[in-house]
């Protein structure tokens, strides 16, 4: 059903009057919090009231974030309200909607595929075929299409990124939209969400299996419609025969080691422990509802350990929840997250004005300027295939930079997917060990990274923080 965009806001409570007790938040944060986690926010959801949130400077609850694959539930909903406006079936086979783009050969197993084989990650490929269709080229469609496969369609599952972004074609297909287009009057309208962004391909396709931005707010809204079985605020927006098939098992993924990805998986879902079930992205980006317990929480973060995220969200939060209200702990207990990145100190750091060339990097940086108006730093990028950046650095303090083109991809799993997309990054400078210290956090990612000059030596060092990855640059005058 087609809306106009409603304004909602959640009724708020506190955690003790809804069962959940605020030292088990507290301890979760105590516990989760480590060199290789940093949650940047979180939103737990509780018997129709938000009763705990916080965000890590410099994130903002207003941020809109790309959240890895937790986009491929975004897809599922929307294929699930296409289901109900009756212009697909589950049953439908994957040839039938690109009559234009088969091999000339069409094997039994592509003749199988069917839409229900895309969304549940049951295509018959024997393996991933991400690296195999995405690409800096066009034709994504066609490549996949193209792909040996080796199963039969239902009887073997492969966690398959394409699969979703070819549920994404198909609604492009039959709809002439962008799938964030059908999706705003749609579900984020009547939702009250708003300036959503997906990234697209070279063919104009919405990515689907990744590149959604959106905020913590609106990922708990998500979860909450399908805690209610499709109904939001009164109003269905999607059937409860597609909340109840797309959160069941269609996919056996007990081989799997983890015990939160071995329970099985649904239309771009994954069952997890404690009969619950959960939106999913790169590096702990969760919508986690529990229909036991009533609840929906959201958890964003960048880890290496994802699956000790949802352990210590079990052991603490989830496992503190009663049926009766607590006595009350909130006053006494913090619940707010520590800052993400560390700031550097206000310094009165002397920055001579140079441009320098850089040697050969992974980034594509050819030059840097640097210099300094009204206590902020002023870093310029180029690069042979980009456009020149200006990043502006609060000294001691975040700048918030909105970048069209960002040259510095702060993850390596985006070296591939991204072809310059835009960014916002929060940036701030400092002297640290007698050299110019620069805080990047690039707020539209859960990523992060750090730029150490020294103008002496000539040296421009760019860390990653996660896993501490460390690329040494040489410097030389312009």
């Amino acid at each position: 059903m087609i809306s106009e965009f409603t304004l909602f806001t959640f009724e708020t409570s506190t955690p003790e009057a809804v069962g959940i007790d605020s030292a088990a938040i507290a301890e979760f944060i105590k516990s989760v919090n480590t060199d290789k986690t940093v949650v940047q926010g979180y939103m737990l959801y509780r018997h129709g009231k938000l009763v705990a949130s916080s965000i890590a400077a410099p994130y903002r609850f207003s941020d809109k974030r790309h959240v890895y694959s937790a986009s491929k539930t975004f897809t599922s909903t929307a294929v699930g309200i296409a289901v109900d406006e009756g212009l697909l079936s589950v049953e439908d086979s994957v040839i039938s909607f690109f009559p234009d783009e088969l091999p000339d050969t069409i094997s039994e197993n592509l003749a199988a595929m069917k839409v229900k084989h895309l969304l549940s990650m049951n295509t018959g490929h024997d393996t991933d075929t991400l690296g195999r269709v995405v690409s800096r080229e066009p034709n994504w469609v066609k490549r996949f299409l193209a792909l040996p496969i080796e199963h039969k369609p239902g009887t073997h599952f492969i966690y398959n990124t394409p699969a979703t972004y070819m549920l994404s074609a198909i609604i492009t297909k039959l709809t002439g939209m962008y799938l964030v287009d059908y999706l705003r009057t749609r579900l984020f309208n009547p939702l009250g969400i708003d300036d959503v962004w997906w990234e697209k391909s070279r063919e104009e396709i919405s990515d689907g299996g990744w590149g959604i931005h959106v905020s913590p707010e609106d990922m708990l809204k998500l979860g909450v419609l399908y805690l209610n079985k499709g109904v939001w605020n009164g109003k269905r927006i999607l059937s409860e025969k597609w909340i109840e098939e797309a959160s069941s098992v269609h996919s056996d993924t007990s081989s799997n080691a983890n015990s939160d990805w071995q329970l099985g998986y649904g239309y771009q879902i994954w069952r997890c422990r404690h009969d619950s079930y959960r939106a999913d992205g790169a590096y702990g980006q969760y919508i986690v509802v529990s229909p036991d317990k009533d609840a929906v929480a959201v958890i964003i973060s960048e880890s290496s350990c994802m699956e000790k995220v949802l352990d210590i969200y079990w052991d603490t939060i989830h496992a503190s929840m009663s049926d009766s209200p607590l006595p009350e702990l909130s006053a006494s207990c913090d619940i707010q997250l520590p800052p993400a990145a560390e700031l550097p100190e206000h310094s009165d750091i002397s920055i001579v004005p140079e441009k320098y060339k850089l040697s050969e990097n992974r980034f594509g940086i050819t030059d840097i300027s640097l210099r300094i108006v009204d206590d902020i730093l002023l870093m310029k990028l180029y690069g042979e295939h980009i456009c020149a950046v200006e990043i502006a650095c609060g000294n001691g303090r975040w700048e918030y930079n909105k970048i069209s083109v960002c040259p510095l991809i702060p993850a390596a799993f985006l070296d591939v997917l991204a072809y310059g997309v835009r960014a916002e990054i929060a940036a701030a400078y400092g002297e640290k060990d007698g050299m110019i210290h620069i805080s990047l956090q690039f707020v539209s990612t859960p990523h992060g990274m750090t730029i150490d000059i020294d103008q002496n030596k000539r040296s421009f060092v760019i860390t990653r923080r996660l896993n501490h990855d460390v690329a040494p640059i040489e410097l030389t005058l312009a």
